[in-house]
């Protein structure tokens, strides 16, 4: 019998680096098929880390070792050639072959995973047709309601706060919305304006109509929560219809604008957004009614390259009503608080986009018409309003082909290049 020694044998320098290697290659393919192939796993955790453990730590010192390459060493065979090196590096280490006629072998092994990547396909297809089964009513109801609008809800008595109201297409919404009987909470930095349209709105209405007017700059988180202050000590009561609309138009390309010109632009119309919805959307939530509108842009569906800063900001807004969409619905609010993200095309709002537009494909919508379609989609409680329509469905489809061939659309079709005179000057 060989004597003991005191200090712990240690193993060859290369012989333990193969051991590594082994371990680090095989170690997740080891429990996998330990954990999966019950029976398998129990003789090959008897036959082959245990064997190895104990010959390990018969020899002392390195238990720990031991451990870990028998585990390892109880996968025997992959298919590769990798079954003798296996074995050879267990018997070196621990005195006895890892392999035993009771443990698995490459093609079990290969048939584990062939099973598995086929129960997982099996179980797609099955999640395919339930969805199939499930989207197909409301997909019909969705086409069903292009030729037959669902019908408008009742805003009588309701109260609509809309942001950027005192002018443009915010002030044309409010009339509409009065003439429903709606009252209206005009937020503005105009503040003249804002006042001017609560006067009108008062006096078409015979005095029936109820409209306050404020003046916020709704970038800054700290001025929409006095508003909401301010608006409960008014005496203006909660929030029915939150519309987003406030918005500041920039026509350049990278670099043309001013670095605060485009900070503006992405303050006003991307944080406007964010922190008028985290002011009212408690309230809607408690009362388990409500609506959010996000007034986005065709412009954030399909980029536009003459405002490239414009757009992103756009883009930013239909992406953070559709997060809000799906945060409501995992939530279970969807039913009672509602959102509808609106994507007009060019709009006549101001100075700015008619000395723009030098020679559209396409005409632009008057302000009229573009708060008609969109108080109408809202009335709808539609989740996305495009205006014109059928331009959104135009879009959805051009974005399923690549972009060499979008770019054609969009220099024989859309014939952006003539839109403004930038490029030939």
């Amino acid at each position: 019998m060989t004597p003991k020694s005191n200090a712990s044998p240690r193993l060859p320098s290369t012989l333990l680096s193969e051991a590594t290697d082994c371990v680090t290659a095989r170690s997740l393919a080891a429990v996998s098929l330990h954990r999966d192939l019950n029976g398998i796993g129990s003789k090959m955790n008897s036959a082959g880390c245990v064997a190895i453990n104990s010959s390990a730590t018969a020899a002392g010192g390195g238990a720990g070792l031991g451990r870990e390459i028998g585990c390892d060493a109880t996968i025997t065979g992959d298919g590769d050639g990798h079954d003798d090196t296996t074995n050879r590096r267990a018997t070196a280490v621990t005195g006895r072959p890892a392999t035993t006629p009771e443990t698995a072998t490459g093609i079990q092994y290969k048939l584990f995973v062939a099973l598995e990547t086929l129960f997982t396909v099996v179980l797609i297809a099955i999640d395919l047709v339930k969805v199939v089964g499930l989207a197909l009513v409301p997909l019909l109801y969705e086409i069903y309601t292009i030729a037959v609008p669902r019908r408008e809800k009742d805003v009588r008595g309701q109260l609509v706060l809309i942001t950027g109201g005192g002018n443009g297409l915010g002030r044309a919404m409010a009339h509409l919305f009065a003439a429903r009987g709606a009252h209206l909470v005009l937020v503005d930095v105009d503040l003249e304006a804002a006042e001017r349209t609560c006067t009108e709105l008062k006096r078409e209405s015979g005095g029936t109509t109820k409209a306050w007017a404020y003046r916020v700059d709704v970038s800054k988180y700290e001025e929409c929560r006095e508003l909401a202050v301010r608006m409960e000590r008014d005496g203006c009561g909660p929030v029915d219809i939150l519309i987003n609309n406030a918005g500041i138009i920039l026509f350049a390309f990278v670099g043309e604008a001013s670095v605060e010109r485009e900070n503006a632009v992405m303050d006003v119309n991307l944080k406007s957004h964010v922190w008028m919805t985290r002011v009212f959307l408690d309230g809607m939530v408690k009362r388990k009614k409500g609506h959010i509108v996000g007034v986005s842009s065709m412009s954030g569906m399909y980029a536009f390259p003459w405002g490239v800063v414009y757009s992103a900001t756009k883009f930013a807004v239909s992406g953070f009503m559709a997060s809000l969409t799906e945060q409501l619905r995992i939530q279970g609010l969807s039913r009672y608080v509602r959102t509808t993200c609106v994507n007009p095309y060019y709009v006549t709002t101001r100075k700015e986009v008619v000395e723009f537009l030098q020679k559209p494909r396409f005409e632009a919508l008057t302000v009229d018409k573009a708060a008609a379609e969109i108080v109408q989609g809202i009335l709808r409680q539609d989740f996305v309003v495009t205006v014109p329509r059928l331009f959104g469905v135009f879009t959805r489809f051009m974005l399923l082909f690549p972009v060499r061939v979008q770019q054609f659309v969009r220099d024989y079709i859309m014939r952006e290049h003539e839109l403004n005179d930038k490029l030939n000057r």
